[in-house]
């Protein structure tokens, strides 16, 4: 953490502002002698020399630009409207952002969100149910219903026509799900859930269309609740920020850059060029300012947590600091993001650094200790709707075999030595994630790795808190070997290190929340006293900073603060078990304020947390605005970063898996899709939108079509049908609509099928049960074949006329997938006009080729019954 030295800032609290003239066409920016002018037409920004105010519509004092964000409408620059001063790194002011305001590019609103902006900091705090709990000077907050919710049901209800909410469970898109296993079928539910039978009632009052819904008033809620979400994330006290000093880089890390690079030093050098990308959360949101080098705007803004104290002992005087810096890789809420990424990176990943800053003999001394917490490095994952959810192990043991390995490959490089530290149960629900942890570090058997378990809850159960102590003092002889960082800066500048830490402690829990930062606070202290010690501070090496009580009593406060904030970040509500990183002692009082804060983060994980996803991954670029539209379909976690292009590829291998497999070697595949089909679909009843769907994989070479059940988890073909070209009498396509409450569900382009008109004889049916690996056949939609075969083929020799419908599955919901994506209409058409021409038919043949609708819109609006109506428009009130 090199800073510049600036000493007439260290006894000055006064707060670094901006000038912001809001004009009738342009925002001007003014600090110092820097003038920054935005126009309100195009974006485009431009330097100025001077400024002469003209056409000022209203004046007003910033701290400074988070960068700009585009909405569904407009784009709005993301302003620091309240901060704090959160201390002085080495003179250099280091404060924390306490409210931000998004202005629209239109003056008139611009002028109207800063003229309200403290009532709206107000209504954000209001609104954080944990907020005084988090401080601990009240007692936990309760958590009640507000009349605002009633309000908006009765506003939602009251209305003549209702508003279309994307943000409620969205119907086009239920059915464009794979039916697959749930190892893979979990990842797809991140991006819209199965379709599984609702509720339909024909009455008359299902008769009320849904076809006049307003579009524009669903995005213009979109629109507020999204800017609502950014100002409420950024409006938390979580985010911390200075303007001359690098904060995301710890002090040896600092100097090992400026040792490989001069420049690091600079100050003339931009602070965004120096930074941690993991720690720099508002990169995306800076891009414009950079490509066009207003270096002088950026302002690197790092989640994290800051508390310096000053402190004394003995007549020596000293600064206590400890700083949290958040990663953005893998960020978010508690149970949206879990495990890690195929790139090895780990949910709610904390670099934790204990520093002491002192003066002795006119030599600055700076001495500090690094910790890093992280998620179990496996792919697991929990569901929100429980207290105490089972964890779930996902992906295969070769996926996470590979990810395992990049993550600590990554670690070794930033940190050195790997000391594990587990805290999970070794026995109950959280051994089965510990199990493979323990597995892989033992599979890896990697040197540089030492891996300790402790199971807290066993050790310190009937409050015995104080066996904490036997496992620091069993890892003593590991910290004295990676040490500490020590570094002396004398008056000429000249840099002397004592010593360099040489590893991490790694700690982890389930959350890496409460359990980790009490650990974490006992090895920060064994380390505390081990400094002063060898400062000439403290005299007393047995007892440690124990035997000063005015000091613990910061040094406990402190580590309680940092794992209330970390907490808060994560789950939404102050740490647990916080009482005894407080005072040493676990008591009644502090176990029912965790039960407190047990059903907070329970209401926290089932009703807020999936917004507040959605807007770390907008923040961080991982989404577009797209990504509100689709909140509340997660049925388990919201969209994952990079689910489209995965989900890409494994469609692509299905379709050339499925090949290899079925298609017979004197034939030659002309193409291949997914498409959505009706499981069990008994010919000649009517197609329902309440039917199930599975995705299938459809092959054709210039023989026969391929219909191919595929089983995701396993990559193995279950069932095939097989239709000779010369057996399919027609092919029907046209719209496919299964609801009517939504925009996208209505949309033609997006709900467009095809149904193959085929004669039954001809047709072949094979099962392949070698792959099934114990499921039982009815658990992948499929019939189950009479008797016990390996391969069974079965020849329908019926006669007649049979039909198989598909819907087209929406590609990039998310605009994660590059390029344009076809609508579901052209790819039907383009399948369509394929299979013509294989079955030697012209697409303009009426007889062969017809368009007709599958379910028609009006056939929708009949199966959208009152309940149906009435479930959504509940949903609106409450996700809108």
């Amino acid at each position: 953490m090199r800073c510049s030295a600036d000493n007439s800032l260290v006894a000055s609290d006064k707060k670094e502002t901006i000038k912001l003239y809001v004009t009738t066409t342009s925002f001007v920016l003014v600090k110092d002698d820097k003038i920054l002018e935005i126009h309100f037409d195009g974006h485009k920004m431009t330097r100025r020399e001077t400024y002469e105010p003209k056409d000022i519509v209203q004046k007003y004092e910033i701290y400074g630009i988070v960068g700009f964000i585009e909405g569904f409408k407009e784009k709005y620059m993301v302003v620091i409207s309240s901060v704090q001063l959160r201390g002085h790194l080495l003179g250099n002011p280091v404060y924390v952002i306490d409210g931000v305001s998004c202005l629209s590019f239109d003056s008139y609103k611009a002028c109207q969100k800063l003229d309200t902006k403290e009532e709206e900091q107000e209504a954000v705090k209001a609104q954080d149910e944990d907020h005084e709990a988090a401080t601990r000077q009240k007692p936990p907050v309760q958590l009640t219903q507000s009349n605002s919710f009633l309000t908006r049901i009765k506003k939602t209800f009251a209305k003549k026509k209702s508003n279309p909410d994307l943000a409620s469970m969205n119907e086009d898109t239920l059915i464009d799900q794979p039916q697959v296993l749930d190892a893979i079928k979990k990842d797809q539910d991140l991006l819209v859930p199965s379709n599984s039978s609702s509720i339909s009632q024909n009455s008359s009052a299902s008769t009320m269309s849904t076809s006049s819904y307003d579009d524009n008033d669903e995005e213009d809620a979109l629109e507020q609740r999204l800017v609502r979400q950014v100002t409420e994330m950024f409006s938390r006290s979580m985010f911390l920020y200075s303007n001359t000093c690098d904060i995301t880089n710890s002090f040896q890390r600092s100097l090992v850059k400026s040792e490989e690079n001069s420049e690091y030093n600079d100050p003339q050098i931009p602070l965004w060029k120096k930074v941690d990308k993991r720690f720099w959360w508002n990169e995306h949101l800076t891009r414009d300012f950079v490509t066009q080098k207003l270096d002088e705007w950026v302002v690197p803004v790092m989640q994290g947590t800051l508390q310096i104290e000053p402190c004394q002992i003995d007549g020596y005087g000293f600064d206590f600091v400890l700083i949290s810096r958040r990663s953005r890789e893998r960020a978010g809420m508690r149970y949206q993001r879990r495990g890690i990424n195929e790139d090895g990176q780990v949910a709610n990943f904390v670099e934790t650094e204990q520093a002491v800053i002192f003066k002795k003999d006119e030599v600055n001394h700076v001495a500090s200790f690094i910790q890093t917490r992280g998620s179990i490095p496996v792919f697991w994952s929990q569901s929100p709707y429980s207290l105490h959810p089972v964890p779930t192990l996902d992906r295969t043991d070769q996926e996470n075999k590979a990810a395992f390995q990049k993550h600590f490959e990554t670690q070794e490089k930033l940190y050195g030595k790997q000391i594990i530290v587990n805290l999970t149960e070794l026995v109950g629900r959280e051994a089965i994630v510990g199990q493979q942890y323990r597995h892989h570090v033992e599979e890896l058997a990697d040197p540089n790795i030492k891996y300790v378990e402790f199971d807290f809850h066993k050790e310190t159960k009937g409050m015995k808190f104080e066996n904490i102590s036997k496992l620091s003092k069993s890892l003593y002889d590991d910290l004295s070997k990676i040490q500490y960082f020590w570094e002396t800066a004398v008056m000429n500048d000249e840099t002397i290190v004592y010593c360099r830490q040489s590893g991490v402690f790694r700690t982890n829990c389930m959350d890496c929340l409460d359990r980790t930062n009490v650990v974490q606070s006992a090895f920060g202290r064994s380390v505390l006293n081990l400094q002063l010690m060898r400062f000439g501070i403290s005299e007393y090496p047995e007892q440690g900073i124990k035997y000063y009580d005015d000091f613990e009593r910061i040094f406990n406060n402190v580590w309680a603060n940092n794992g209330d904030m970390i907490s808060r970040m994560y789950a939404g509500t102050s740490a647990l078990k916080g009482d005894f990183t407080r005072t040493g002692k676990r008591n009644i009082t502090g176990m029912m304020n965790d039960a407190s804060n047990s059903l907070a983060r329970m209401y926290f994980n089932t009703i807020k947390d999936f917004w507040r996803q959605a807007t770390v991954d907008y923040i961080l670029g991982y989404h577009k605005s797209e990504i509100f539209r689709h909140v509340p379909q997660s049925t388990k976690m919201s969209a994952e970063p990079g689910i489209e292009r995965r989900w890409a590829k494994i469609r692509a291998d299905a379709i050339a898996i499925s090949s290899e497999i079925v298609v017979s070697d004197d034939e030659t595949l002309i193409q291949g899709w997914t498409l959505l089909s009706p499981t069990n679909e008994e010919s000649g009843k009517q197609r329902s939108p309440r039917k199930e769907f599975q995705e299938k994989i459809l092959l054709l070479t210039e023989k026969a079509l391929y219909i191919c059940s595929y089983n995701y988890a396993l990559e193995k073909v279950i069932q095939f049908k097989r239709l000779g070209l010369d057996t399919i009498i027609s092919i029907q396509m046209g719209e496919y609509i299964l609801s009517s409450l939504t925009p996208a569900s209505r949309s033609e382009d997006q709900n467009y099928g095809l149904i193959l008109n085929h004669s039954k004889d001809g047709e072949l049916v094979r099962w392949n049960t070698g792959s099934i690996h114990n499921q039982s056949l009815g658990d992948i939609n499929i019939n189950q074949p009479d008797g016990d075969i390996t391969i069974a083929a079965v020849q329908a020799a019926f006669e007649g006329v049979d039909s198989i419908s598909f819907k087209a599955v929406r590609y990039n919901i998310l605009g994660e997938l590059d390029g344009e994506v076809e609508t579901c209409k052209k790819q039907i058409q383009d399948i369509v006009k394929v299979i013509a021409k294989a079955c030697k038919h012209d697409e303009h043949d009426t007889q062969f080729v017809f368009q007709k609708p599958i379910i028609s819109l009006e056939q929708a609006e009949k199966t959208d019954g009152i309940f149906k109506k009435m479930g959504y428009k509940i949903k609106r009130a409450i996700w809108i």
